[in-house]
This record gives structure tokens, C-alpha cells and sequence, in this order.
């Protein structure tokens, strides 16, 4: 995955995740995680962060070349989506606007966000004692 395509993930992870206004803990931590990935500072995230709580576009153009990329990078979202449990109207409504994005539909969609839901809900399993 090339560094913009790296940056364009986490910003529509970002946007994902605070889709529905507020950060859940598991959230930010996987969001803290993919910025210290992609190099993003602290400043640059708090900002993008506070952005995002208010309902601005952070993903408005979210560009993924690489089908195969565009797919991962879709299934990623969906887990990050479902992480804290559960997946809100405005994280559905999010996923499905970047999937259309993506050039992702119909079929091909639904079996990806089945994948991530599994795998979301495969690791809040390993996490529980």
C-alpha cells in the first residue's frame, strides 16, 4: 500500500469511527495505531480527530487505486466499524458511501462487511479473558 493510499485509510477510518460524533475507547485505540503506522503527528491528529467529532468530511475523497487494496481496505473498515460491538446507522451509512467510492457494490460489498464483521467479532473474542 503506497504512503497516500496508507493516509487516505486512516482517514476514513477516522471518519468511521467518529461517524456516529464519538470516539469509543477501542476506536481511538485503533485509530491511534494506524496514525502512528501512517507517521501522522499529534497535533495533526487532534485536529483531524476534533474535525471528525464535529461531522466534517475527513474521507470526502477517499481514493484507492488498487482493487485488491480497495477491498482490504474496505473489510478494515467494516471490523474497525464493529469493534466496540456493534455497527451505528451513520457508520453503515459511511461504510457504503466508501464502498461506492471504491467502485465496491452490491455483492462484492456484502461479502466483504460479512468478512469484517467476523473479523471484528474474532478479535473482541481473543480480548475477552
Amino acid at each position: 500500500m503506497q504512503d497516500r493510499e496508507k493516509l487516505e485509510l486512516f482517514k476514513a477510518a477516522l471518519a468511521v469511527a467518529a461517524a456516529d460524533r464519538t470516539l469509543k475507547r477501542s476506536e481511538l485505540g485503533l485509530i491511534q495505531g494506524l496514525a502512528v503506522k501512517v507517521g501522522i503527528g499529534k497535533a495533526s491528529f487532534d485536529a483531524m480527530t476534533a474535525a471528525a467529532l464535529r461531522g466534517e468530511p475527513v474521507a470526502a475523497g477517499v481514493c484507492i487505486a488498487s482493487p485488491d487494496t480497495a477491498r482490504l481496505a474496505l473489510k478494515l473498515l467494516v471490523a474497525e466499524a464493529r469493534i466496540d460491538g456493534e455497527i451505528s446507522d451513520a457508520e453503515r451509512g459511511l461504510l457504503v458511501t466508501i464502498a461506492d467510492r471504491l467502485k465496491i457494490g452490491g455483492d462484492e460489498f456484502q461479502a466483504i462487511y460479512t468478512e469484517g464483521l467476523r473479523q471484528a467479532d474474532e478479535i473482541r473474542r481473543r480480548r475477552q479473558p
